[in-house]
């Protein structure tokens, strides 16, 4: 169990890494090797040695390179299942089994009777054991309820953001840049088309400001998008409606011309302050009330698919989902420091695309791993560390790679499927398009719960040792 956080630091210029981490975040107390990949070329360097090994026939080199790769990310399954098979090739029975046992204890799926490079392994009864419960794992269950359904109609839905005052929920979808809404779920009304909006292209989230009657939008263009490029070049920008007419009230410019930033989630801050994450850099920025253009706020090159963004009640730390390395809590008041969640070893943190607070808790929604899932995570007083797990729902048969949601109280809506997966580059779909089944779920209600018991025996033995340390005795 880990219980230190990885502590990132804003250098004076951005993106410059902190002296103690290296390019995935690992610290670097020695200096590296010349025979070693530089910085910010690891994972390819990894990826071609371990194609390349493979290729040839070398399942030691494979499993060597792979081990890299996995200390690189260590929540991608992949490479986790990789090396399950490459040990079991190589007869390193043990190391096969301790990863998949760590596999088992993250509450991954994996039907290991269908790869035939673990029959080493099928003569022992550890295999059985752990094999059955892995096939558990991909069960479906959690408490979860059909709200509403996006036929066709709604090409590759994408955000949900909720009004509280009127009880309306809107969704922004990225093919066609449409914003719907809803009071009821049956029927969805277009609230707002790049044809009725100016500056309007693809959607990648909605946030409401229920106090100030405010919708923000974060919109951009990417190929998928079937809409007009817009003459002016900008390629994505944060909107500001007026929640009640859907009129435009401000524009925030972040890309033009060949930009590659594209902003991707939001989070509004009690005091109207918005946070934006790039999702195609490294940066989040922000927007403080009165202001006229996005600021950077804070950014580090070790970040690799920003996601979802969440903040605590008090506003004091901003958290958010790395697709790759889990979650980070940034000093929200300055944004001069930040650390990586510390997390039970048993909690594999990989895959997050929404990421909720609630009640002192985050609340997450995992499709890079198996099962696809809906988590609960509870934090401890100083919103640094999760002390329990809760999963809420997994593997349900209307998971289709399950993106983002909003919360209204206890009760969670999300998007349980999206497109992405059935249109090509262009957005346009071989068939007729999924329907998209929106969800809801009370949070509050968790069917199981997985304390994070070594973390808190650990603290108490720690705790312990400093009394008798203190004490004397």
């Amino acid at each position: 169990m880990r219980v230190s956080a990885i502590v990132f630091t804003l250098a004076a210029a951005l993106l410059v890494a902190a002296p103690a981490l290296g390019q995935s975040g690992e610290e670097t107390g020695a200096p590296a090797q010349q025979s070693g990949p530089v910085p910010g070329q690891q994972m390819s360097h990894w990826f071609r040695r371990a194609a390349e090994a493979f290729q040839r026939g070398d399942i030691e080199g494979w499993v060597e390179a792979t081990g890299e790769l996995h200390r690189l990310r260590p929540y991608n399954q992949d490479f986790m299942r990789h090396l399950v098979e490459g040990h079991a090739r190589l007869g390193n029975l043990s190391e096969a089994f301790e990863m998949m046992l760590t596999m088992q204890q993250q509450g991954l799926s994996q039907d290991w009777d269908a790869i035939d490079a673990v029959a080493p392994l099928r003569e022992h009864r550890l295999y059985d054991h752990l094999s059955g419960l892995m096939l558990d794992a991909g069960e479906a269950f959690g408490d979860v309820e059909l709200w509403s359904t996006l036929d066709q109609r709604y090409a590759m839905p994408e955000a949900l953001a909720f009004d509280p005052r009127s009880d309306r929920i809107f969704v922004g979808t990225v093919r066609d840049g449409l914003i719907l809404s809803t009071t009821d779920g049956q029927s969805w009304d277009r609230y707002a088309t790049p044809e009725s909006l100016s500056g309007l292209q693809a959607v990648f989230d909605l946030e409401v400001d229920a106090e100030r009657r405010h919708l923000w939008v974060a919109t951009g263009t990417v190929s998928q998008f079937q809409g007009e490029a817009r003459e002016d070049g900008v390629r994505s920008a944060l909107l500001r409606l007026d929640l009640d007419s859907g009129e435009l009230q401000a524009e925030y410019p972040l890309s033009s011309g060949s930009g590659r930033n594209l902003i991707g989630s939001l989070v509004v801050a009690s005091d109207g302050t918005v946070f934006a994450a790039d999702a195609q850099a490294p940066i989040i920025y922000r927007l403080e009330p009165g202001a006229e253009a996005l600021r950077p706020f804070f950014g580090h090159q070790n970040f690799t698919s920003l996601r979802g963004l969440a903040i605590n009640d008090d506003d004091s730390l901003l958290y958010v989902a790395d697709y790759e390395l889990g979650i980070f809590v940034i000093d929200a008041t300055g944004g001069q420091q930040a650390w990586q969640l510390a997390v039970p070893e048993t909690f594999n943190a990989g895959g997050i695309d929404g990421l909720f607070w609630w009640d002192n808790h985050l609340v997450l929604i995992q499709n890079a791993i198996t099962p696809q899932r809906v988590v609960r995570l509870d934090l401890g007083a100083d919103g640094l560390g999760v002390t329990a797990v809760a999963p809420l729902a997994a593997a349900r048969d209307e998971f289709d790679t399950p993106t983002f949601g909003v919360m209204d109280g206890s009760d969670l809506y999300f998007l349980a499927a999206s497109h992405w997966q059935h249109v090509d580059d262009s957005g346009n779909a071989a068939g007729e398009l999924p329907d998209v089944p929106v969800m809801t779920v009370d949070v509050a209600k968790a069917s199981v719960r997985v304390a994070g018991q070594e973390m808190l025996e650990r603290l108490k033995r720690q705790q312990a040792e400093e009394a008798r340390r203190n004490g004397g005795g």
